[in-house]
């Protein structure tokens, strides 16, 4: 718990940040942040915002809105452990950090969707089903679960959080877990619906910061947010040019000599073909399914 309580004080003596470089860095402000939040409880009514807890059982943090301190999902299905699940086929395209750990973005096998604003809320596949981030190098990870029954006692729920990290710059998620009857789950036990890979590299047992109440999780530590983020941008960004190219029947390789008024066209195809902030929060989760595989993060399920 030590930990817990350093992190709470280097979150506390960050200055703010309200300058946008989520393109260049991966990172986001809060106010960027809210609009993700407001984005992803649209689109996904499974997430929400804190307004409907009291104000008093809340540690308030001045910089966000009072009713938009933190997202929930609750009672997110976990039927089998993560080390249950084996013959990962994982691709050898792994990004290295500057301290030698790898980050395996490859098990996000697709992106958002440049999507119109609308009022009704869409299916993921919907939202999804053009943004493969598949080409002849990469495949999806075929994760084959062990063929045998899981019985009511291996069946878990967990409350998922997701606050700003004002260290990191980048969202924060904490996973709350509980037993089949409703029993609290042990740190432990938690950690078994951990992947490996991430289980003693950047999970941390620690208290919900943002309520009163001491409430004992299990957080995703946020050091590497901004890195995958940066490299998931950027293949978003590709993929889409590729595609915008491919549609246009421009090859790759070609050299195209543009007049002053194409450049401008040029601009706003950049522009087009990057994610919006909004939607930052939809990678976000994405990439966290391959922290903890075995919690079904359902978008498409309605709320409880």
């Amino acid at each position: 718990m030590l930990r817990s309580t350093l992190s709470s004080w280097r979150e506390y003596l960050t200055p703010i940040s309200n300058k946008s470089t989520f393109l260049n860095t991966g990172q986001i402000t809060p106010d960027e942040f809210v609009q993700a939040g407001d984005y992803l409880t649209h689109m996904f009514p499974t997430w929400s915002w804190n307004g409907s807890l009291n104000e008093k059982d809340i540690s308030v943090r001045d910089f966000l809105p009072v009713d938009k301190q933190f997202l929930v999902s609750r009672k997110v299905p976990c039927t089998i452990r993560a080390q249950d699940l084996y013959n990962i086929d994982y691709n050898d395209e792994l990004d290295e950090d500057e301290q030698g750990n790898t980050t395996d973005v490859t098990n996000i096998s697709k992106e958002v969707k440049k999507m119109p604003q609308k009022k009704e809320v869409e299916d993921i596949d919907d939202m999804l089903k053009s943004m493969e981030l598949e080409d002849s190098q990469i495949a999806d990870d075929e994760i084959v679960v062990k063929e045998d029954i899981q019985g009511e006692d291996k069946k878990r729920y967990y409350d998922l959080y997701i606050t700003y990290s004002t260290s990191y710059r980048v969202p924060k998620m904490y996973i709350v877990g509980f037993s089949a009857q409703g029993t609290p789950l042990t740190p432990d036990e938690m950690f078994q619906d951990i992947s490996l890979d991430y289980r003693h590299k950047t999970a941390t047992i620690e208290k919900l910061p943002f309520l009163k109440d001491t409430v004992l999780s299990v957080s995703i530590h946020p050091c590497k947010h901004a890195n995958v983020m940066k490299i998931l941008l950027e293949k978003i960004r590709k993929v889409n040019e590729r595609k915008r190219l491919e549609d246009k029947g421009i090859e790759k390789d070609t050299h195209i000599v543009k007049e002053d008024a194409d450049d401008w066209e040029d601009l706003q195809d950049d522009i087009n073909d990057t994610l919006r902030v909004d939607q930052y929060l939809v990678v976000f989760l994405k990439f966290i399914t391959s922290v903890t595989p075995s919690i079904e993060h359902d978008y498409t399920m309605d709320g409880w």
